[in-house]
């Protein structure tokens, strides 16, 4: 049995040093390509990653990632994640059929979470990226109980409704004490491959500053790009296809930004944990 984090009070999942959770307000957003775009960017900047799909009612990493198949189960009963990318890939996508409805509800979303996470032969990891479905439901909230997280990124559309979606992942993030390294405005506005200019996507003037309103970072935008929905549809990130790129640095950007969002996390405990030590020895030793 995992030993429990002192701190978390939950043990951490086998291998995995630290979780991300990418997660959003509303669906439509671009999420999942999000998720899997910062993965393979932290794989190339050296990081060793994996994802996970925990949008159970709809997982879509499997086909964005070309690793859509049913995961190989060792003698143990755990299952082998593909590799694909450069990273470690978990998802339901290759045992659901595109046809079949997934309707759990609360126990056996749980029991799922807890699969797809601690189930799983990990090899050892120093980033797992946890793709959520959009919303605050049951899967985050098994999420948050079952797992030490270390923090996550909320992606929203420059729009009016996703962004006050957005701010309520924000508000439940901060409720359940997880640090939020900021916001990702995706599809902030769309590139004309013909002559390169770029228009927006949505009305301007109605966009919501989630970033300054939560009084979290703001990791910058990605553009609407047409490459990158091609490149998706054939299985290949586009941080893969074309990392040079004006998306795929883009990518790059975020997946730096969220490293050392990581690091500045590790150093604050690490900071705590000399204060309540200090703390403790000074009371010992009046």
């Amino acid at each position: 049995m995992a030993q429990l984090d002192m701190e978390t009070g939950v043990a951490p999942v086998a291998g995995v040093r630290e979780i991300v959770l990418v997660a959003s307000g509303k669906g439509g957003v671009g999420k999942s390509t999000v998720a899997v775009n910062l993965a393979v960017a932290l794989a190339r900047a050296g990081q060793r990653t994996g994802i996970v799909d925990l949008d159970l009612g709809g997982p879509s990493v499997g086909r964005l990632t070309g690793a859509d198949e049913v995961p190989e189960l060792r003698p143990d009963g755990l299952a082998l994640p593909a590799t694909r990318h450069g990273i470690s890939v978990v998802s339901l996508t290759g045992m659901i059929q595109p046809e079949q409805a997934l309707v759990w509800k609360g126990p056996l979303v749980a029991q799922a979470v807890a699969q797809l996470l601690r189930e799983v032969a990990w090899p050892d990891l120093d980033v797992l990226v946890v793709d959520l479905p959009p919303g605050t439901g049951d899967v985050l909230l098994s999420v948050v109980e079952q797992i030490p997280v270390t923090g996550a990124v909320v992606v929203t559309t420059p729009e009016r409704m996703a962004s006050i979606d957005a701010e309520r992942a924000v508000a439940l993030f901060h409720e359940h004490d997880i640090p939020v390294f900021g916001i990702v405005r995706n599809m902030a506005e769309f590139i004309c491959p013909c002559c390169g200019e770029a228009q927006p996507l949505f009305e301007p003037a109605a966009a919501v500053d989630v970033a300054r309103r939560m009084h979290v970072a703001d990791l910058g935008a990605v553009s609407a790009d047409l490459g990158a929905a091609r490149q998706a549809g054939l299985g290949v990130p586009i941080v893969t296809a074309d990392p040079a790129g004006a998306t795929g640095l883009a990518f790059a950007q975020l997946a730096t930004a969220v490293a050392a969002a990581i690091r500045r996390e590790r150093t604050a405990e690490s900071q705590n944990r000399a204060g309540s030590r200090a703390m403790w020895e000074m009371i010992n030793g009046a």
